[in-house]
């Protein structure tokens, strides 16, 4: 499993961070996820490794901004490709009315297919290897997380035993680590329980949107991995005549070790914190209440999970 940062700034753009964006690309598979779409997002696409060829489904949080205001170049860009596979976009309430209007009144035409399913929250969505729930958070307008389940996956592929059975390296190993029986030249029967360890529960990963109550992701748990909003360090909070409804870096780190979160990844930063020295001060409060493994994003970063 892949993610791939494509904006990771709150707000508005800054010159070395986009608006919020996120890619997920499943191993082994061809096509990827987006979540949300803000303003510049396929100018990032163009500097990845990422094919709007391939993309299949886009999430969308909530409709602010700097959220959801490069969907529509994305998508008519894709028709420009001439792409023709269907696209699938999720989102909450307004979706649709928001992008027919556009494509209304700038008379776009797609040559593919595009499914708007527009949700109310708590839904489970099945997706054959994995699964997507619809989780409601807390921010000014209806805004959702999206929690993903993998299915169990096949155990470790043992080469020792393939090799006593006479399997070498080719596609016949290829079937087996992907589950399936095979037969041998010779006619003999393999069973993946041969060559497989014990099966792997499949990984657990949320991509939270705006949000001020990290807590909510308890109901997820337990998560190999959360993306979620630091948007502020607790002090600067703590100062602002208005209260926006975000999460500060001390707020996640508390609500993370409560959660028993695996890997925490960062995101979403003000633009008032642009040096070194400010992501310094955010990771630092963060790691004052959760002490596991924590990823501060940044543009274009890619991890493996």
């Amino acid at each position: 499993m892949e993610l791939t940062f494509l904006g990771t700034s709150a707000g508005v753009p800054t010159r070395e961070r986009n608006v919020s964006a996120l890619a997920l690309r499943f191993s082994g598979s061809r096509g990827w996820l987006l979540f949300d779409c803000g303003e510049g997002t396929q100018h990032r696409i163009l500097r990845s490794s990422l094919s709007l060829y391939t993309l299949e489904k886009i999430f969308i949080t909530h409709l602010h901004g700097d959220h959801v205001y490069g969907l529509w170049g994305l998508l008519a860009s894709r028709g420009m490709l001439l792409c023709e596979t269907p696209l699938e976009l999720y989102g909450p309430p307004g979706l649709r009315e928001l992008v027919e209007g556009v494509w209304r009144l700038s008379r776009l035409t797609l040559p593919y297919d595009v499914e708007i399913r527009e949700l109310s929250g708590g839904e489970l969505l099945d997706f054959g290897g994995y699964t997507v729930r619809v989780l409601p958070l807390s921010h000014s307008i209806t805004c959702y997380g999206y929690c993903l389940a993998e299915a169990e996956r096949p155990g470790r592929f043992d080469p020792e035993a393939a090799r006593r059975l006479g399997i070498s390296e080719g596609p016949l190993r290829g079937r087996l680590q992907r589950g399936e029986r095979v037969r041998l030249p010779d006619g003999k029967s393999v069973d993946p329980s041969e060559v497989l360890g014990p099966s792997r529960p499949g990984r657990r990963l949320a991509i939270a949107g705006d949000n001020d109550r990290p807590g909510l992701f308890a109901s997820c748990a337990p998560l190999d991995l959360l993306v979620h909003e630091a948007t502020y360090l607790q002090e600067d909070f703590d100062r602002l005549p208005r209260k926006f409804r975000h999460t500060t870096a001390l707020q996640l780190g508390r609500a993370a070790t409560e959660m028993g979160v695996g890997h925490l990844v960062a995101t979403h930063f003000s633009p008032r914190y642009g040096s070194e020295e400010d992501l310094r001060r955010i990771e630092e409060e963060i790691h004052r209440q959760y002490r596991g493994r924590l990823t501060l994003a940044r543009d274009l970063l890619t991890l493996k999970l």
